[in-house]
């Protein structure tokens, strides 16, 4: 795998974890400031901010990426600064016609969704989802030339005053009301965006090398690549954003209250997605790094990608499994912890969603590795028709299980699985590239998850700590037993790479010469 690859990925999950961490720790005191009803209404309002944001500006930052690195590799850096300008104008204009749109029916989307209080909430997206075009456009460029500084530091930049001004704003407005509570988080969230835009322009600014002024690009070329990505990729939010819509009727239907339907779309999309999503920092960091240097590769016609795929592959089975495993291990006390006003029932279900959660977890973090295989061979039309499918799969899943009692809240967990495993295995009858992976990388990773799993129940099953240090324990003990059993997997790893550089400063030192 090239050094930039890993290097970028290094860098991103590094970013990854800290606005993870700083997105988890928002959501603690906000939820203390708003209520679990209004933790409720904020993940609503974010379900269909997402599915606009992604819809309208989803696909900027693959497409410059893939198109950048091409044009690095063919030389051609007269269509770099034109490609820059119509993504740009592209975003603004979309994103523009899209706030708008949520800004005219803020109302019946509040009344179809069943809650009022988001009206305001709605409104600021007509700032909010082109500041967030802007931001995909500018860390699309730099991720081109496989520069993924910029983009961690955006993302920490951004998440960190997130967090402080929604946290703030959040905290004044809710002693007016719970409406003007929500509203003051989105406003924070707005004023991260900006604040992102402002870092981001300075430095491409200084950087002003990064983007050369020469001929024109094709805008027709840019927009048939962009639409049918970000529609593709617009699927995923768009079905959490119809989650929000109909997941608390059907819920009714299944014979559970209003009040308590609505904290139950809480700790499912709010409490249990949010620690969920730490394992996909892995997987979204990896697709983002490799997708500019395969496209460079490709364009080169060098052999040298498809060992670049296979070595990202079986670096991401290695550690996306103690992750997922581990976080499913470690729930129960971290939830107890993190979330103390939560009721035993409300824990208890907080935890099974996480268990069901994980399975979900795995297979998305796979669909987005081979997605990006497709991304590289410019296969748009076909990754928008595979999530278009997942869609309905997850669609129907929810609609049909939310309503059954025996399933309700856990059919959006079910339907998250059946739409990642269907982009999933459409994406890998698509990909034509030879992935070469032993079976024993792959099967050794799953033992040695399924060993500290057991390690780690009967670890809590004999000792009876504290919340904090059952989980501190837990982390060690679970990642003491991982490495251990992977041994064999990791000494190939870092033989090979050491190996790599040898040889790299080997050929270094005869140029020298």
């Amino acid at each position: 795998m090239k050094k930039s690859v890993a290097k970028g990925s290094l860098v991103l999950i590094v970013s990854g974890l800290v606005c993870k961490l700083l997105g988890a720790f928002f959501r603690l005191p906000l939820t203390n400031i708003l209520g679990i009803e209004g933790i409720g209404i904020f993940q609503m309002v974010m379900a269909v901010y997402s599915f606009a944001l992604v819809l309208t500006s989803g696909g900027i930052s693959s497409v410059l990426s893939k198109n950048v690195s091409q044009s690095r590799a063919r030389s051609d850096y007269a269509k770099i600064n034109s490609l820059f300008k119509t993504a740009l104008l592209y975003a603004i204009i979309l994103g523009a016609i899209a706030g708008g749109i949520l800004f005219v029916l803020a109302i019946p989307i509040s009344k179809a969704q069943g809650v009022l209080q988001a009206v305001d909430s709605y409104r600021i997206m007509l700032l909010l989802i082109p500041f967030g075009g802007i931001v995909a456009t500018m860390r699309g460029i730099f991720q081109g030339y496989e520069n993924m500084t910029p983009t961690a530091v955006s993302q920490i930049i951004e998440q960190s005053f997130k967090f402080a001004l929604g946290l703030f704003f959040a905290q004044m407005l809710s002693s007016v009301s719970l409406k003007s509570g929500v509203f003051g988080a989105f406003l924070g969230v707005c004023s991260g965006e900006v604040i992102a835009i402002g870092f981001l322009a300075i430095y491409m600014k200084i950087k002003s090398n990064c983007v050369e002024k020469k001929e024109k690009f094709s805008s027709i070329s840019f927009v048939k690549a962009v639409v049918p990505l970000s529609i593709g990729a617009s699927v995923l939010p768009l079905s959490t954003a119809v989650d929000s819509f109909v997941v608390v009727s059907r819920l009714k239907i299944a014979g559970i209250e209003q009040a308590v339907a609505t904290s139950l779309f809480g700790i499912q999309a709010g409490v249990v997605g949010a620690i969920l999503n730490f394992p996909l920092i892995l997987s979204t960091s990896l697709s983002t790094a490799i997708l500019p240097s395969i496209a460079y590769l490709d364009a080169k016609l060098s052999q040298d990608s498809e060992k670049s795929i296979s070595q990202a592959l079986k670096i991401l089975w290695l550690v996306l499994l103690p992750l997922s495993v581990g976080i499913a291990c470690v729930c129960r006390p971290l939830y107890a912890l993190v979330y103390p006003s939560l009721d035993p029932h409300m824990l208890s279900v907080a935890v099974n969603l996480t268990y069901l959660g994980v399975v979900s977890t795995i297979i998305t973090a796979l669909t987005q590795f081979f997605v990006t295989l497709l991304q590289a061979k410019a296969e748009w039309n076909y990754i928008m028709l595979s999530y278009f499918l997942g869609g309905i799969a997850k669609v129907v899943c929810v609609i049909v299980l939310c309503a059954l009692p025996t399933v309700n809240i856990f059919g959006v967990t079910l339907g998250n699985i059946a739409l990642s495993s269907v982009v999933c295995i459409l994406a890998l009858l698509k990909n034509k590239r030879k992935i070469s992976v032993h079976v024993f990388d792959l099967s050794l990773p799953l033992l040695s998850s399924f060993a500290m799993a057991l390690a780690l129940n009967l670890f809590n099953m004999h000792f009876d700590l504290s919340l904090l240090l059952q989980i501190v324990f837990s982390v060690l003990l679970g990642g003491l037993v991982y490495l251990f059993f992977t041994l064999p997997i990791l000494a190939g790893i870092f033989k090979e790479f050491f190996a790599k550089k040898i040889e790299g400063g080997k050929n270094e030192q005869n140029s020298i010469n």
